[in-house]
């Protein structure tokens, strides 16, 4: 899952996703995107419910300073290792 907010040229991005020993990862991106001082952050969830509840305090934390959820489509690529 990946959510985007802008607010002007500020953006804000996490991405939701399950790693290969069933932990659950939410990685936040932020910066300015006229300038080259962004940086990011991963946190590890044991639970989906844990990652998911920190999600929706970073909507509202956002919805509070302004930030606008932008629409972007998203493919899932399947790969096949079988």
């Amino acid at each position: 899952m990946i959510i985007r907010w802008r607010k002007q040229q500020d953006f804000f991005i996490v991405r939701l996703y399950q790693d290969l020993v069933g932990d659950w990862v939410l990685s936040e991106s932020w910066g300015n995107s006229l300038h080259q001082d962004n940086a990011f952050n991963h946190t590890v969830y044991h639970c989906y419910h844990e990652a998911r509840h920190r999600l929706r305090e970073i909507g509202r934390e956002k919805k509070l300073l302004g930030f606008k959820k932008t629409v972007a489509k998203e493919q899932q690529i399947e790969l096949d290792f079988g």
